[in-house]
């Protein structure tokens, strides 16, 4: 009676069918789904952003710079450069299109002219990760992480 089961096991095994039952499992080219979230809302939350990539208007783009943001409500934010002391008032909009990944649509609104951004943001636990801006590709001569805060930093 072990002799088929080690045979039956030895098949799946080499035909591949135990180890990638097709459930969970991305197929080539595609991202496995994270096993983190991202929070569903930015209202009431402080969000860290620091790397050399550019994460909002008047940030350095190529020196490292932290930005702390702020959500008071639905459609308004603040953030700041640290280091500058000065808030910047924007609106926004915070979608979450899949899990492990959110998008913050922004516009700066206390400029002459309105400037607009995007951050995508991908979760590596459930409360910070990595972040591009626009639709960029991640860069390895770049770097760009994020953090969630409940609580004023």
């Amino acid at each position: 009676m072990r002799y088929p089961a080690r045979v039956a096991i030895g098949a799946a095994l080499a035909t591949g069918t135990l180890l990638t039952g097709g459930v969970g499992h991305a197929q080539p080219g595609e991202s496995p789904a994270p096993e983190c979230t991202v929070p569903d809302q930015a209202v009431g939350k402080f969000l860290i952003l620091r790397g050399n990539s550019p994460s909002v208007p008047l940030a350095p783009a190529s020196d490292f710079s932290m930005v702390v943001a702020r959500f008071p409500t639905a459609d308004s934010m603040q953030y700041m450069v640290v280091g500058t002391g000065i808030w910047h008032d924007g609106t926004y909009t915070y979608t979450v299109p899949e899990p492990g990944r959110a998008v913050l649509d922004a516009t700066q609104t206390d400029t002459g002219q309105p400037i607009s951004y995007s951050l995508s943001l991908r979760c590596s636990d459930n409360m910070s990760g990595n972040f591009t801006v626009g639709d960029s590709e991640p860069s390895p001569d770049r770097t760009a992480t994020y953090m969630f805060q409940n609580m004023r930093p």
